[in-house]
């Protein structure tokens, strides 16, 4: 009985195995016949695999070139994970200019992680611009991310890269709350809780940490209320 397991495992790794492959030339063809969103989902697929460890051997150099052949052809969100590539040195020589450049180019083409990506650049490392995090943020929660409403009440709420406001912060991390970002239902518990600029409001701070706990953020379960 052993034995027919596992050759009856074997057998479905083998047409797993198969599919993938298949999915791949198809792919590969599409993308040599001038279809970028193809490139961009052939990289996404090398890269996955890659970091999930399936017996492929690494070669994130493809996945790199695949990401600037779709990027070029105008595939935007292939310029942001090229743009990864360049800041990790994954598959490319490491250049946070280059991977500066990438995320700036997806981002004014709309495509938010593009965005988010320098908001993170521009908020700490030799690239520090908290003028520059804040708008980039704002861009990102303006285009409907809600962590990036999260993180600008967080600039606000410290009064980094932006003039202080509370009444601000807790706007912003209200609209992520109600928007599905459980990070910014604990925040403005928090700003209830100790009437961190606001109005103190212990019942509305327990009523938040719930919510955000309900919602699967593990810190707001755990939230001492006394």
């Amino acid at each position: 009985m052993k034995k027919i397991l596992l050759l009856a495992f074997g057998l479905g790794v083998a047409i797993w195995l198969n599919y993938q492959k298949s999915v791949d030339r198809a792919l590969q063809k599409a993308c040599d016949g001038g279809t970028m969103e193809a490139c961009l989902d052939l990289g996404n697929r090398y890269r996955d695999r890659y970091r999930d460890g399936e017996g492929i051997p690494q070669d994130f150099a493809r996945v790199a070139s695949l990401y600037e052949q779709a990027c070029d052809g105008g595939e935007l969100l292939a310029c942001n994970n090229l743009g990864v590539r360049y800041y990790r040195g994954e598959g490319v020589i490491r250049d946070m200019d280059q991977a500066v450049s990438l995320y700036e180019q997806a981002c004014d083409g709309g495509v938010m992680p593009g965005c988010i990506n320098l908001a993170n650049r521009y908020r700490s490392g030799g690239t520090r611009n908290l003028t520059r995090a804040a708008e980039f943020h704002e861009q990102v929660c303006d285009g409907g991310v809600m962590r990036g409403c999260t993180n600008l009440g967080n600039m606000y709420r410290a009064g980094g890269g932006v003039t202080q406001g509370f009444d601000r912060a807790a706007d912003l991390y209200e609209q992520a709350c109600d928007g599905g970002n459980m990070r910014g239902c604990t925040n403005l518990a928090n700003m209830y809780q100790a009437g961190d600029g606001i109005t103190q409001d212990l019942s509305r701070a327990a009523s938040l940490y719930e919510r955000a706990c309900d919602g699967g953020w593990e810190r707001a379960c755990f939230e001492d209320m006394k």
